[in-house]
């Protein structure tokens, strides 16, 4: 899934595009949501958005994935807090929500 930093508008077409605001609500959070927050997987909120998302296209990929998987598909995300274990936790965290 191309980040939308890398993707002009123009280029979407009739594509459909999720953002963080359309996964869930305040009053109804989207189990990554509701895990970067339990886990305490953001701390400056730097990149918070680009990790959930690009954790949901993971998710969407493999329901199931491995420490490693989550590392690799967040590895281009800055993080300049250096909360990784707590984001590959909350990945872990949604992932056994969403399988139930």
């Amino acid at each position: 899934m191309p980040r939308t930093c890398l993707v002009a508008l123009q280029d979407v077409g009739d594509d459909k595009v999720t953002t963080l605001e359309g996964l869930g609500t305040v009053r109804n959070p989207h189990p990554l949501q509701k895990s970067f927050i339990e886990e305490r997987a953001a701390q400056c909120g730097y990149c918070s958005n680009g990790m959930i998302m690009a954790a949901k296209a993971l998710l969407d990929r493999n329901p199931n994935p491995g420490d490693e998987e989550i590392k690799n598909a967040l590895e281009d995300q800055l993080c300049r807090c250096g909360v990784h274990n707590r984001v590959v936790r909350a990945v872990r965290r949604a992932a056994s929500v969403l399988a139930k």
